[in-house]
């Protein structure tokens, strides 16, 4: 009777009160076949009520005390979900590793495993083994009997192609761009590999048309192209060019990568014309969209706006990053020294300079 009620509370959104019927089962009846369903249910109705930890609680006891059950794999992806949110990435880690290891995990329980590892690997930094977890997981997919196998257009395996595009356009920001010019060079080669390694598997996340990753991928492949950029207009300057040439340096520089900004731009447009087109937006999509129009709204400051480029070239030579330069409270700063330095200069011209 006690769990009709809770189940009645939890069907109606009254989460607090199922709670309750729930944590009665679970104090008073742990030998009842409902001491198990009551404890799941207790991390789902705190799962609503974004009581993660709490959730985290139930699910850790269940795995506990009923880990060799066949019908406790969907807990572990629960405590994945619930750490996620808390972001215990190193615990999913060692979950998902540990549910790899069970001998009667399904395709596609193994396939969402491997997904989540991985991912939690890029939140980790460590983004070559990442690499290499969805790379598995796309491999396993396509050796699988065409039963089980997962079509391209599915949620985990649109998701494997965003996280490798992923995991490789974060190695190509992972590697700076420093003299001498050989290495310089080289190193250079390598980003341009990982690029277009990166952009192909954001192509192929993309081109499923799935409502939310299609523009996720989207947005990254603009966002790919503008990191680019940056990376080469930070790249290290040899300290012996004066300040003449330094400007002549920068200027030379925007006019060869004017390309990449054009091309990243119109990723952009293109992407806020497909979220546009897709009825019933989500919120995550809606949010991929916003950072879409943000880009692309500093992409053409960068692209003319002369007063952003002084700003941008000032950062490279400080050696700051250049995303201080869309921090208000720094940008304000900028303006007030540059406006200072330009007044001091235009006294100095003015100024008349006494006979010795």
């Amino acid at each position: 009777e006690v769990f009709k009620q809770a189940y009645r509370a939890y069907a109606g959104r009254r989460y607090e009160e199922a709670l309750g019927h729930y944590a009665t089962i679970i104090k008073y009846f742990p030998e009842s076949r409902f001491f198990l369903p009551s404890l799941f249910n207790s991390g789902l109705a705190n799962e609503k009520l974004e009581r993660w930890e709490a959730a985290a609680a139930s699910y850790r006891l269940i795995l506990e005390r009923f880990a060799t059950r066949k019908d406790s794999k969907d807990t572990y992806f629960r405590l994945a979900q619930a750490y996620e949110k808390l972001g215990e990435h190193d615990a999913i880690s060692t979950l998902m590793t540990e549910v790899l290891l069970r001998p009667d995990l399904e395709h596609f329980d193994r396939v969402e495993a491997h997904v989540r590892r991985a991912n939690a690997l890029l939140e980790l930094g460590q983004y070559g083994m990442a690499e290499d977890g969805f790379q598995s997981l796309l491999r396993l997919n396509k050796q699988a009997p065409v039963a089980q196998r997962l079509q391209e257009n599915s949620e985990f395996i649109v998701r494997a192609e965003f996280g490798l595009g992923r995991a490789l356009h974060l190695q190509v920001m992972a590697i700076p761009l420093v003299l001498p010019t050989e290495k310089m060079g080289e190193d250079l080669e390598v980003k341009a590999g990982l690029f277009l390694r990166s952009q192909a598997a954001y192509i192929r996340a993309l081109r499923v048309h799935h409502p939310q990753w299609s523009v996720a991928s989207g947005f990254m492949i603009g966002r790919l192209y503008e990191d680019f950029y940056l990376d080469i207009l930070s790249a290290e300057i040899p300290e012996s060019l004066n300040k003449e040439q330094v400007s002549i340096y920068f200027e030379e520089l925007r006019k060869q990568l004017r390309p990449l900004m054009v091309r990243a731009i119109q990723v952009y447009e293109k992407n806020l014309s497909l979220a546009k087109r897709i009825p019933g937006i989500a919120h995550q999509t809606s949010e991929w969209a916003a950072s879409t129009d943000k880009h692309l709204l500093r992409l053409k400051a960068y692209l003319d706006d002369p007063i952003t480029q002084r700003r941008a070239e000032r950062l490279v030579l400080q050696g700051r990053p250049l995303e201080q330069l869309w921090d208000p409270h720094l940008m304000a700063l900028d303006v007030v020294t540059e406006a200072l330095e330009e007044a001091r200069s235009e006294t100095k011209k003015n100024q008349k300079i006494p006979k010795s």
